[in-house]
This record gives structure tokens, sequence and C-alpha cells, in this order.
């Protein structure tokens, strides 16, 4: 990192461009981040609040607090607040820059403001609030970087702090979240990764536009409409305009959950309802082939595009695209960036990323060795989510059509390469017998992958054009992504999807090469 002077910490900050958070009901507040030079050195002015204060006795602050009425701006406010709390004259601070929003757990949105101060030789904490006046090196907290971490939990807001020691202190909460926020910012090498990284350019392309298209893909999962339900949640809090586009229902079995926004389904998406939109959400897929008709909107989007998913590969253009296979779902990403933007989490947003952690994570069975998921179910369930009839929903209910597939698939069941690969198919004929859908003909593969020394399981469902879907699940150590990305398809590591064509001992026959590479290689390659 270049040397920590002031023309190098002003020019950092220009350089970056401060998150703005919605309020959500928040009480404005305003702190000072005042740097002061001492021997050559700059230092951060901080104050130990007063023992005896009833909110945050004892804890290590930035002058600062809430808006008045005859505040100006936060600016002023942080100024005001600093002169009464430490004596700084405000006529000695020079704002060089902002940080990023920080919404706590008490119910307060702060906005930061970062001052050099020139001259600081008077300060006076004063008596009713501050105990001592604290100045620390910058440099310490840039060669601490993120901190030591904590998390922290207060009724409904859960949230992760870095945590600095010094000199027998510690410096934590909104305080250190700041310092860390002004750490990364001075890093010339830091690149925010994540969600961290989509909500950075995501939030103010959410709180600008007026109207909003959300779409996921083709047979939506619980996954795909809990992110999307989520999303729908948090844009009609922001009081904007929302129309949900999707190629198909949400089918029978999920009907549990619901969109509450204007939704078109399949062929009435046309080209035209994409006017006036200012930014089209694409959720759980990154593929054009994978939202069907909505794929209609893209063009007219003119780029005006945003990609949210966890799976191997995307392919969408747009204005903010997050494409990362290390998150369990969706849903636990979208789940990250209302956490972030202090969205006061609603029934229907819990309870459908509940649902969608649920569902593709198999009841937190492929979760890759991540506590994250748990965590975040976790804080679902404390903030109200209807945990176990969702489940019920989710996994303790088969269709009576479901039975009768799998009946028929179990009928017809081979198994090859000593046991380890399982597969079978069912017709559009048979399923047509039993008047059954797709649904009903579903997630028979992650039955197949459960027996015995089974390592890669396949299910066939014809289609109505004679080529057959595949459905593709495997055991941990035995990933199956790149069969279905070289047959056209998708998913993650251990569960995807693919369409090769028919007839069914065709497909398994183009299949079985592949299948054998996987079944047979060395976990140990591992």
């Amino acid at each position: 990192m270049s040397s920590l002077t002031a023309e190098f910490v002003k020019e950092r900050l220009g350089l970056s461009q401060p998150v703005r958070l919605p309020s959500f009901g928040r009480r404005e507040s305003a702190v000072l981040v005042p740097l002061v030079e001492r021997g050559g050195e700059l230092h951060v002015i901080l104050t130990r609040r007063a023992s005896h204060l009833a909110n945050h006795a004892g804890e290590i602050c930035f002058p600062g607090g809430a808006r008045e009425t005859g505040d100006e701006s936060s600016w002023h406010t942080a100024l005001r607040e600093a002169q009464e709390e430490i004596n700084l004259d405000p006529e000695v601070c020079e704002r060089i820059g902002m940080l990023d929003d920080s919404p706590t757990i008490t119910e307060f949105n702060i906005r930061p403001h970062v001052a050099l101060v020139r001259g600081a030789d008077n300060l006076i904490p004063c008596d009713h609030e501050v105990a001592e006046i604290i100045e620390v090196p910058l440099a310490f907290f840039v060669e601490a970087g993120a901190g030591f971490r904590i998390r922290v939990e207060h009724g409904r807001v859960r949230g992760g702090f870095p945590l600095y020691p010094y000199a027998g202190q510690i410096i934590w909460g909104a305080t250190a979240r700041l310092l860390g926020n002004l750490v990364r910012v001075l890093d010339e090498a830091n690149t925010e990764s994540g969600v961290a990284g989509l909500a950075r350019g995501l939030i103010p392309r959410l709180l600008d536009g007026k109207k909003f298209i959300l779409t996921t893909h083709v047979n939506p999962d619980p996954d795909g409409i809990g992110a999307v339900i989520a999303m729908e949640e948090l844009l009609l809090a922001l009081g904007k305009e929302v129309l949900i586009a999707v190629n198909d229902p949400i089918p029978e079995s999920y009907q549990f959950l619901s969109f509450r926004s204007p939704t078109l389904v399949g062929k009435k998406i046309l080209e035209e309802h994409a006017q006036g939109a200012d930014l089209m959400i694409v959720l759980d897929t990154g593929d054009v082939g994978r939202i069907g008709k909505a794929a209609r909107l893209l063009p007219k989007m003119d780029g005006r595009v945003a990609v949210i998913d966890h799976h191997l590969l995307g392919g969408i253009v747009g204005e903010v695209v997050l494409v990362d296979r290390r998150y369990s779902c969706a849903s636990e990403m979208v789940y990250e960036l209302l956490r972030k933007m202090g969205f006061p989490w609603t029934a229907r947003a819990v309870d459908a990323l509940y649902a969608g952690i649920q569902f593709d994570t198999n009841g937190f069975r492929y979760i890759n060795d991540r506590a994250e998921p748990l965590r975040v179910a976790g804080h679902l369930v404390a903030l109200g989510a209807a945990s176990g009839p969702i489940q019920e929903a989710l996994f303790g209910a088969v269709s009576e059509g479901h039975v009768e597939a799998l009946t028929v698939a179990l009928g017809k069941a081979r198994r090859e390469f000593d046991g380890q690969w399982m597969w079978s198919w069912i017709t559009a004929e048979e399923l047509a017998r039993f008047d059954g859908t797709p649904e009903d003909a579903g997630d028979i593969s992650s039955f197949f992958v459960s027996v015995g020394k089974v390592r890669v399981a396949t299910f066939l469902r014809e289609l109505p054009d004679g080529r057959f879907k595949a459905s593709f699940r495997s055991k941990r150590d035995f990933p199956i992504g790149d069969i279905c990305r070289k047959f056209g398809g998708g998913g993650h590591a251990n569960a995807g999807g693919a369409t090769l064509p028919g007839p069914a001992e065709h497909a398994a026959s183009l299949l079985r090469e592949e299948v054998s590479g996987v079944v047979n290689r060395d976990v140990r390659e591992s």
C-alpha cells in the first residue's frame, strides 16, 4: 500500500463511490471520521463514551449522533456533534470523502464523513458524554486489515463486524465496521467479491430506478421462486413498480409460495413489456436459454440487466452480474443483499428465502461444508419463518402421480459400472396414462443416488418433441457438472440437467462414456 499521507487518503476516497442505503424507518445519524497528522503520521480521532450513558456506555466511537431538525445536512450533524463532544472547531475540518452508509442494530442509519483536521490541539472531552479522547495511528487499522470478526445478534438484526483490540481496549460494532470500510477504500489491491461486490453496483440501481422486471428459470423451483419473491418484497418496500415475467407458472406443489405483483407467463411475455423498465433482474440462472420466453425482453433492455445466480456458468450480459457457485442457492445470495441493505424483514420474504434454501440444499445435504446456509436458515427461523409447514410442503408431501412415475422408473431402472450408475426413464405416453405432470416425474434421480453403491444417478423424461430431459444427481466426490455442460445443460457440481435426443436408450448411450469417467475416477484426485 502507498504511504498513508493525507493526499493519498484523499485520492483514494475520491475514487470510491460510497453506498447509500434507504432508511427503512431508521433514524438518520452521522459521524465524523477525523484524521489528524501527528509527527508526520495520520491518526484517527476516537472517543470513549462515558460509563453512565444509557446507550453504548464505555464503547469507543466516532464523534456523531442523530440528525436534528436544525441541521442543514448530515455533514452539519457530524460537525455539530464533534464540536459538542470533543470541542472540535468545524473551521479546521476539511471533508475529504465519505464511507458506506451503515445500518445499526439500534435502528439508526449512519452516514460517515471523513475529515482532515488541521489544528486539533484544543480538544476537550464533554464531561457528560465522553470519558476520554483516543488517537490511534491510521496505520494500525490498515495493518490489521479487516481485524478479527465478531457476530452480533440483536432482536431481528444479525451482522458481522470487525473487532480491533487496541491498548487494552476493544473497538467493535459500527465503529469497527466503518474503520473496516475505510481500510478497504485505502487498500489499492482490494476488490470486493460475492454479494458485497454485487451490492456496490446494484443498490444504486435499485434506489434510482422506478420500474423493475423480475424473472427466473423455466420450470421454476422454490429457490428461483423464493429469490424472486424476496426481491419483489424489497422493491415494493422501496415503493417501486414490479413486473414478474416467467416462462412457466409456479408448479402446483409449490403454490404455498406466490407473487403479489402483476405476472406475465410464457407467451404473454411480449417485447413491449420491457418499455419503461429501468432494470431486469434475473435470479437463479445466468443462462439465456434457461429463462424461456422472458429472453424476449433482453434485447429491449439494452444491457439494463442484473444477474444473481449460483450455478456453474452464466452467459447473460448485464450491468451487474454475480454468478458465484460458492453460495448454496440464489436465496442465500438475496438474503445477504437484503441484510446488507437493512431490509425490515417481511413474513413473505422470510418464508420465501427459507423455502429456497431448504429446497436447493435438499435439507442441507448440498452446502459444501459451509456453515453459512445453516446460519442464514437459523436467522430466518428466528425472524418467524414457518419452518415446519415449509419443510412439510417441500419434503413431507408426495403426489400420487409421483408414486406412479417412480413405479415406472423403478420397473425399468438400469444399474451399470458395478452398480455405480443408476438410470431410468419415462416416456410422454407413460406419463399421460395416469395424467402425470412434469413435476410428478421430478426428483427421481435424488432417490436413485441414495441407493447402495450408486455414485451417479440419471433420470430421463420424454418431452413433447421426442427429446429427453435428463436430471442428474451424484455423490459429493463425483461431480457431474461437466457432463451437463457438454450436452448444453447446467447446474451444480452434484445436481444438474441437460436435454438429449431420444429415444431413451440412445440418450443413455451418449451419456455412458461420460458417466464412466466420473464413477471410475480416483477420488484422491480431488
